[in-house]
């Protein structure tokens, strides 16, 4: 008998079948129980998503509200605080969708009864030295088209007293957040629409669907912003049959997002933004499209898995 932290005995969790791209890893036979499984998946992910956050967010701003001294009324605080107004509000914020990554395993676990290991690759397992290295990939690429795009409007430099600690939480809390969105939309949501669909290619357009119409309200331009990065995002996991290079950049665009709003006093801008403009977009998306060829080009060149062991390749893959 195999136990594991998420209980039970994990010897009795099936396997996708041998061969199979990551979009697949929950498709089972018959088609009907595929089907099933993945509705009623989606719906307890997007359940757990929509109760989750509010609750974890409105538990530690409740304790940060008493340690300030309960300042006014909370219902005032909590709103000011989720405006990032105020530092604990990033914390708070960050860290429930963060709690995103439990969720999806706990779905993937009991829900469709497949080990957790499967949502992070087809290896299975999250492979960490292909993060890092797309980790500095995407560093060098976007914060690179970001600076030509601003050589005729170069970024201000007017930081509040609290920069210093603003930087901490964003480094801290960042990364925490992208892998949250990264695990439920190109992991759990592509995964089950794959599973549904049989196309990678359907998935990965769904997914990018449900991301960018739970961003709110947004411009046309900002539409096709994060639309466009939900497809690359989505494209690249498929191809690298995993979420660590998906995860690495977008942990790494928000981090740089925030860190160059708090560099200028306006992080509360940069948490409310609902407005882009057509020549943003574009070197947006030209920065993505760069980071995500160079991404799967190392992946290419590190022989990363990309479909499922066959049924004679054990367990023992990079």
């Amino acid at each position: 008998m195999k136990l594991s932290l998420w209980g039970g005995d994990t010897s009795q969790l099936g396997d996708p079948a041998p061969k199979t791209s990551y979009a697949g890893v929950l498709r089972v036979e018959p088609v009907s129980t595929s089907f099933q499984q993945a509705i009623s998946g989606i719906l307890v992910a997007l359940a757990g998503y929509a109760i989750a956050l509010p609750v974890i967010a409105w538990l530690v701003l409740g304790a940060t509200w008493v340690l300030r001294g309960r300042p006014g009324a909370f219902v005032e605080y909590r709103t000011d605080a989720l405006r990032f107004e105020y530092l604990e509000g990033m914390f708070a914020s960050h860290l429930a969708i963060g709690s995103v990554i439990i969720l999806t395993m706990f779905v993937v676990r009991y829900v469709h009864h497949i080990h957790p290991r499967w949502l992070c690759s087809v290896q299975p397992g999250f492979r960490w030295r292909y993060a890092v290295i797309c980790g500095l990939i995407a560093i060098v690429g976007l914060n690179g088209v970001y600076w030509i795009s601003s050589l005729g409007d170069p970024p201000t430099w007017n930081p509040d007293q609290d920069f210093v600690w603003w930087a901490l939480v964003i480094l801290l809390t960042a990364p925490l957040q992208a892998a949250g969105e990264e695990f439920l939309f190109r992991g759990y949501l592509l995964q089950a629409a794959g599973a549904v669909g049989r196309s990678p290619w359907l998935a990965v357009a769904i997914s990018a669907a449900v991301f960018t119409a739970l961003h709110g309200t947004q411009n046309l331009p900002l539409v096709v912003d994060r639309f466009g990065f939900g497809l690359l995002a989505g494209a690249l996991v498929v191809v690298t049959g995993g979420l660590e290079a998906a995860v690495a950049v977008h942990a790494v665009n928000n981090v740089f997002a925030f860190g160059y709003a708090a560099a200028a006093g306006g992080i509360a801008q940069a948490r409310t933004v609902e407005v882009s403009t057509w020549a943003t977009t574009g070197w947006n998306l030209l920065s993505y499209c760069l980071v995500a060829l160079v991404a799967w080009f190392v992946g290419q060149r590190m022989r990363v898995a990309t479909r499922t062991p066959g049924l004679d390749s054990g367990r023992a893959l990079r």
